[in-house]
């Protein structure tokens, strides 16, 4: 009986769980038509959607590249070309090629040519520009050399006088002491009653001194270097005295002059090799693109201390400059001049207004390049500290055995010198003394220094 009452509930749920289905499915008619009742929702569109006569996906239906190298080529269709019939369903032929036109325009504004190569008028320039980069800076190596041999002279000169003034001096004191003690021996001499023979005074040769040459020969050539007018001076490699105007440059000075011509040549070579009027100059985007490509090395605005490249192109106003409404690159100078030195007179003029800038305690004035020559730790000439040294066992090699006799052909292991200092303890210090040899090889190999006792 109680397995009879178990089977009939479960047989009562069964009913109520496959009659709740049929209620809901009762119930969803009367919720559609109650959805079907209400009004569907408008689409509001913005001004932007509204200008557009073509929708944008998603995915675009070209690679960049092959949209970069053919678009160009991209036109209206005409009867001509063999159409039956060419319909204008968004607009009117003359609107439809307007707009094709302008398309085309801004496309070539805003888009790479990947296939351009620089041409011949580019590569003698900037060939010619190595040249003479190369020569003012021998110009200035030679330049500082002379002036650092002048200072030497300079001070062997003056140590040469200071010598010379002592040795007179002490001279006179010892012909005043002489003097002094000969009549000293003439006065104890006469009270004793005798006789003391006069010598000879024998006059003083004068000694040879040194001739003064005039410090006026160079100082009346050489001129005040901070008051020159830059942009007046006729020869940048001679403004007085033999001294160049980038006798000054530094590091910085040299690359942001290089960077100036690159630029500027840059934005006229790609004019002459893309041979296209439609085509304005080089994008602000495009510029690492095209510099990479015409010079064969990255541009990293970041190694010249700023974020972006218009922040780096602001360093450079006087050279180069980006238009505000089609952000192109566009040169200050004209293609063509009768001498590349008015780079160097660019130059020398920003670093002396930098340099006011940051007397006067304006910090944001300081070129912050990253120089590339830095030493590492350890390496020649490098000031970083050389990690220490830490040597394994070395095992010193053993003394000869008298009377052994050495196979011919069987291998010996040489002597090993360890370097010098390796057996000293960080921050120690021995002088090396004369005379002192230290033995090796047949002697019993290689023995430890002893402490040095100062």
């Amino acid at each position: 009986s109680k397995e009879k009452e178990v089977t009939d509930s479960e047989d009562e749920e069964e009913e109520k769980k496959e009659e709740e289905p049929e209620e809901e499915e009762a119930e969803e008619p009367e919720e559609e038509d109650e959805a079907m009742d209400e009004d569907p929702p408008t689409v509001q569109l913005t001004d932007e959607e509204k200008k557009l006569s073509f929708r944008q996906g998603t995915v675009p239906d070209l690679t960049p590249y092959n949209m970069n190298t053919s678009f160009i080529k991209f036109a209206i269709p005409e009867k001509d070309e063999g159409f039956d019939e060419v319909t204008f369903e968004w607009a009117k032929e003359p609107k439809c090629k307007e707009f094709l036109k302008q398309w085309i325009q801004d496309k070539k504004t805003t888009t790479r040519v990947e296939d351009l190569q620089p041409g011949d008028w580019f590569l003698a320039q900037w060939k010619d520009w190595q040249k003479i980069l190369q020569s003012w800076h021998s110009k200035q190596n030679i330049y500082k050399a002379q002036v650092a041999k002048k200072a030497a002279d300079k001070v062997a000169k003056q140590a040469k006088r200071a010598a010379a003034a002592a040795a007179k001096e002490h001279k006179a004191k010892a012909a005043v002491a002489k003097k002094a003690a000969a009549e000293k021996a003439k006065k104890e001499a006469a009270e004793k009653g005798e006789t003391v023979e006069a010598e000879e005074e024998k006059e003083d040769e004068p000694m040879e001194e040194p001739e003064e040459e005039e410090e006026e020969e160079q100082e009346d050539s050489k001129v005040d270097f901070d008051k020159l007018d830059v942009f007046g001076i006729e020869d940048i490699l001679d403004v007085g005295g033999g001294e160049p105007l980038f006798s000054t440059f530094s590091f910085e000075d040299w690359t942001m002059m290089s960077l100036r011509f690159e630029l500027h040549l840059l934005a006229h070579a790609f004019k002459r090799d893309v041979n296209d009027p439609d085509r304005m100059g080089i994008h602000l985007e495009h510029l690492s693109f095209y510099y990479q490509k015409y010079y064969k090395k990255s541009m990293n605005q970041k190694f010249y201390g700023v974020e972006t490249m218009q922040e780096l192109l602001d360093l450079l106003k006087d050279t180069v400059y980006v238009t505000k409404k089609t952000k192109v690159v566009e040169a200050q100078l004209p293609t063509e001049f009768e001498s590349l030195g008015v780079f160097v007179m660019l130059t020398e003029e920003a670093r002396r207004d930098r340099v006011r800038r940051v007397d006067l305690g304006d910090e944001t004035a300081r070129l912050k390049l990253q120089n590339p020559s830095m030493p590492q730790a350890g390496a020649p000439g490098s000031l970083l500290p050389r990690p220490a040294l830490v040597m394994s066992g070395i095992r010193p090699a053993t003394p000869p055995v008298p009377g052994a006799v050495r196979p011919a052909g069987a291998w010996q292991q040489p002597a090993f010198r360890p370097p010098a200092g390796a057996w000293q303890q960080p921050g120690s210090f021995r002088p090396p003394m004369a005379g002192q040899v230290r033995p090796f090889g047949n002697v019993g190999g290689w023995r430890a220094p002893t402490a040095w006792r100062g």
